[in-house]
């Protein structure tokens, strides 16, 4: 493709240019049918030819399909069958500040002389390369891509690789076109370009194949690049450590931008951050960052773990998003894990409680959704998906789970893939290990899971043997779903932690499971071992009080993240009058003495978006509660809920967003 943008004066912004595409004719026809919208072509300017014998065919008359965005070409004769053939097209448009358009304006405003400096920009995904220029705009269809941007000398030219030559144009005074490496095998969606005058700071990975990074914004704020710049190499390096695979790029531009219309988009090489976001004064780089600078870590460690999971990988439909989603947010949490142990876990717990109490708030989510603009806006989903990732982590075990990340990704590296071939990596993984019994499933287990709304609420009750009821979390009699549920727990004579594998499944063919398990009349037992999986548990009142008890006389004894579940599931299950508030008090008065992140978080996610519309009594009393626990109420306020809104911040822009992550 070649593209001539012009940026020099606002009654002329646009741009003109062509594409050939090269085809292959599986069926004869006589009728090519693109994804094209809103831009302008001419008949004449439409040109098709046979590779082998360079025979030309006329078009005889062309149009769109407005609503299916279709741009259908009809020629003077058949194409032939197991034949290749390329197809060019001249087009134009003018250009805008409209998103919509694909390919677009933005600007940045001088502080002193508040005078605007244009520039443009690209946001192709989901589904608007189609408004840029004619393609085949489905993310399983790839092609490589050479691009060719034209531009006043005085703007330079990025995309989604690096620039190898500038040639001066023959026509047009001061206008070159910058010539750019071809690309991987890709779809549309991940292509990127744009025409600026940013300035940039240079970094680069180690290692025999470094990758070069340049971080850009404009140059009054050049010196706010610095830890974007720092950090991305890092990223990129643990990933591909981790992963166990180098990416087909030698270079990642970042660029820090006004007024972007999302918070981030992943596009391949060419990431692109909303300014406000990513730009990070100067501050000594400490154990645990400030909030703006986490916030703009987890963008950063986002955006790189998507060019293997979106860009190496890509969906082969909308309705998969939730996989590179989830797969991006769980090594988006490794990733900053690696830098700040601990900070990861804290960012997923908080994952875990705000999509739950959002669950209990909305009725439910569907973590894969058929509806592609609902998929990429919808951060919820997105979350869920990372911790339902996270439970299939610890059902078959860290190291079964990274060998399922390497199959899928050797397998399906450069190539489309879905939800099931991704579950049978996992499967193919976990029969060499031998992690499941054989009656367990990956995709069966894991189908109840992303198919199906909301999740599962695991009922305790000790006798002789325990037996466990599950109910979807709305407590509706008339609901019907079940799940297979990895079942973990420990007694307290054992108190084992750390264990996270499955002692048994909760087959999804009943809603009721009897378990001959001896526990010890005076010791609790604890189901969900560190809160791995997506579902809240409920016990008896015995059960309740033999955690409060432990809860009150060591709180330690019990696993934080343990502490955290327990905390959410108390207040949960009292809001829904599954447990009364006497029993949720006494197993929340341990609070006092409680110096922990992630119970806390519960407790205030549990507070702040669980007793919307309770009595006024009922609130007196937690309010009363809460202010009686001045022991650490005022710092905890001061930490925890400051880190709570700027994680919340954090996660409006994960993508990803959207699928903008």
């Amino acid at each position: 493709m070649q593209l001539l943008t012009r940026l020099e004066n606002s009654s002329t912004f646009g741009y003109e240019g062509a594409v050939n595409i090269s085809f292959f004719v599986h069926k004869s026809t006589d009728v090519v049918v693109l994804h094209a919208n809103d831009f302008s072509i001419k008949l004449g300017k439409i040109r098709l030819l046979e590779w082998n014998t360079l025979n030309k065919y006329e078009v005889t008359e062309f149009s769109f399909n407005r609503k299916l965005d279709y741009l259908i070409i009809k020629v003077d004769s058949y194409l032939k069958e197991g034949r290749y053939y390329s197809l060019n097209i001249e087009f134009g448009r003018r250009m805008s500040e409209n998103r919509r358009g694909g390919y677009f304006l933005v600007y940045s405003t001088d502080v002193v002389s508040q005078q605007k400096s244009w520039y443009s920009l690209t946001h192709f995904e989901p589904r608007s390369m189609r408004y840029t220029m004619p393609c085949f705009d489905e993310p399983a269809l790839k092609a490589t891509f050479n691009v060719t941007l034209g531009h006043h000398k005085r703007f330079q030219s990025f995309s989604t690789m690096k620039v190898v030559s500038v040639l001066a144009h023959k026509e047009m005074k001061d206008y070159v076109w910058s010539v750019h490496e071809t690309t991987p095998l890709m779809p549309t969606y991940l292509l990127a370009f744009s025409i600026n005058n940013l300035t940039c700071t240079f970094s680069q990975t180690g290692g025999p194949t470094p990758v070069r990074i340049r971080t850009c914004a404009k140059s009054s704020e050049l010196r706010l690049t610095t830890f974007a710049s720092q950090k991305a190499p890092l990223f990129l390096e643990y990933f591909e450590q981790v992963l166990d695979m180098v990416l087909p790029l030698n270079k990642i531009d970042q660029l820090a931008v006004e007024k972007y219309p999302t918070d981030a988009i992943e596009n391949w090489g060419l990431v692109v951050y909303s300014s406000d976001l990513i730009l990070q004064t100067d501050e000594p780089d400490i154990s645990e960052p400030s909030r703006f600078r986490l916030q703009a870590l987890q963008l950063i460690s986002h955006e790189i773990a998507h060019m293997w999971f979106g860009n190496l990988i890509t969906v082969a439909w909308w309705t998969d998003v939730w996989l590179k989603e989830g797969l991006t947010g769980y090594f988006e949490v490794l990733g900053i894990d690696h830098l700040y142990p601990r900070l990861g876990r804290r960012i997923l717990a908080k994952y875990r409680e705000t999509t739950m109490m959002h669950e209990a708030e909305s009725g439910g989510i569907f973590v894969s959704i058929k509806d592609i603009q609902a998929n990429t806006s919808n951060k919820y989903a997105y979350q869920k998906a990372t911790s339902v990732l996270h439970m299939a982590e610890g059902m078959v075990g860290n190291t079964t789970f990274l060998d399922a990340i390497h199959r899928y990704l050797y397998q399906y590296a450069l190539a489309s893939a879905t939800t099931d071939q991704f579950f049978e990596s996992i499967q193919q993984a976990s029969d060499r290990a031998k992690s499941l019994p054989d009656y367990a499933y990956v995709k069966a287990i894991m189908d109840t899971w992303i198919l199906q709304n909301g999740y599962p609420v695991v009922n305790v009750i000790r006798n002789t043997s325990l037996v466990l009821i599950q109910n979807h979390f709305s407590f509706n009699e008339s609901r019907k779903e079940v799940w297979w549920i990895p079942l973990t727990y420990t007694i307290q004579s054992e108190q084992n932690f750390s264990d996270t594998r499955p002692k048994a499944f909760f087959p999804a063919n009943s809603p009721l499971l009897k378990l001959d398990v001896f526990v010890p009349e005076n010791d609790w037992i604890i189901f969900n071992v560190q809160a791995m999986g997506y579902y809240r548990v409920n016990y008896d009142e015995k059960n309740w009080d033999l955690i409060a008890k432990a809860l009150s006389e060591d709180h330690q004894s019990i696993h934080v993240l343990n502490r955290a579940q327990i905390v959410s599931d108390a207040l949960f299950l009292w809001k829904n009058k599954r447990i009364s508030w006497s029993t949720a008090l006494n197993v929340l008065k341990y609070l006092v003495d409680e110096d922990e992140f992630e119970p806390l978080m519960a407790l205030v996610v549990g507070v702040t978006n669980g007793f919307w519309g309770v009595s006024p009594e009922s609130s007196m009393a937690i309010a009363k509660w809460l202010s009686n626990a001045g022991k650490w109420y005022a710092e905890f306020i001061n930490y925890t809920f400051d880190q709570l809104v700027f994680i919340d911040n954090i996660l409006e822009s994960a993508d990803d967003t959207s699928v903008e992550d």
